[in-house]
């Protein structure tokens, strides 16, 4: 069976849980997502019942399942009320994986910066190079609570908390990355988080780090103000 970019699967919900104070985890379940492919940092769209994207954990085709890991957002919005209603045994419509950015497996180094919203794809993306791989990288949310953990990883990426500083276009992220001790060769870097946010980072890696712009691989997870805007809601 082929299935097409926006071909709707129908799964179960087997596993919900919190593994961050605002971050929640949901297991689903169905036959057809042994069929799917994905890449790492890869997100699915859940009709819940509007349709909302959410970043993929993890997908495990030999068990027919795919984990979604949710920032609840203090201002909510439907997502966010259907990821906090959520129960096991309940029906939810999916489509197929989509990426926006991907691992550049011929990096020299990778870099991996965004929110609590960015981490999640990041994380998993990190978790696919091997604990081998060098990676750099630093990701902020306004309380340590809110820290999505990094299972798996030798050396931890660090968090910086912003407090009751916006989000939007975050300073507090971008001094974190200008303090960064990077290699003088440019890699790869993907940056995933707040729209305006990626934009402050791209531009400090390019015309402060002088990284290519084709190195700065953006992916926008949420905007103010624009419910289901990104790969993210």
């Amino acid at each position: 069976m082929t299935f097409t970019r926006r071909a709707p699967l129908m799964t179960e919900v087997r596993a919900v849980c919190d593994v961050a104070t605002h971050i929640r985890q949901v297991e689903l379940v169905g036959p057809e997502l042994r069929r799917l492919r994905s890449r790492p940092g890869a997100h699915l769209v859940v009709h819940t019942p509007e349709r909302r994207v959410y970043s993929l954990w993890r997908h495990d085709p030999g068990a027919a399942s795919v984990t979604l890991r949710i920032a609840l957002h203090d201002a909510g919005g439907p997502g966010c009320a259907w990821a906090r209603g959520v129960a096991v045994g309940d029906r939810v419509v999916v489509e197929p994986p989509r990426s926006k950015i991907t691992l550049d497996e011929a990096a020299r180094h990778h870099l991996f910066l965004g929110d609590e919203t960015g981490a999640v794809p990041l994380l998993a993306m990190r978790a696919a190079l091997g604990r081998d791989a060098e990676t750099y990288g630093v990701f902020e949310t306004s309380t340590p609570g809110n820290e999505v953990p990094d299972f798996g990883a030798r050396t931890p990426l660090p968090w910086v908390h912003r407090g009751t500083a916006s989000g939007v276009a975050s300073r507090v992220l971008l001094r974190a990355v200008q303090e960064l001790d990077l290699p003088a060769r440019p890699g790869t870097a993907y940056v995933a988080g707040e729209s305006d946010t990626c934009r402050l980072l791209q531009r400090h890696l390019v015309e402060q780090r002088g990284w290519p712009r084709t190195s700065v691989l953006l992916q926008p997870q949420w905007a103010a103000g624009r419910p289901g805007f990104g790969a993210g809601a």
